[in-house]
């Protein structure tokens, strides 16, 4: 959940191994590896949650998240099936984009 809206349901090992929105991708990364030591350095989520007393009517994640497109700052996206037990709300596919993020930082499991 992300500022009172569901971003992400599934699988937990499903959602682990492919996380397919830009918050769970985040909170993944700033994860501690215990087996990697000081190895790997945690990587925030940069900026500030929404003020929920005025609720956004936009996707609330998009002033914090990398991939955000233009139509992110227009609506809210609704969850849908990523896979048959995977759903996401967001307009961008990450699935090639946090492959290739979770490599570089030795994440991949």
């Amino acid at each position: 959940m992300y500022s009172g809206f569901i971003v992400e349901e599934g699988d937990v090992d499903e959602i682990y191994a492919q996380p397919r929105h830009p918050y769970t991708l985040g909170l993944l990364r700033s994860i501690p590896r215990l087996d990697l030591g000081r190895q790997k350095r945690l990587v925030p989520i940069d900026g500030l949650p929404p003020d929920l007393l005025e609720p956004p009517t936009h996707c609330p994640f998009a002033p914090r998240c990398q991939f955000a497109v233009d139509k992110c700052w227009q609506e809210n996206p609704v969850l849908e099936n990523v896979s048959p037990q995977h759903r996401a709300a967001c307009w961008v596919d990450i699935s090639d984009v946090k492959v290739h993020v979770l490599e570089m930082e030795g994440a991949a499991a």
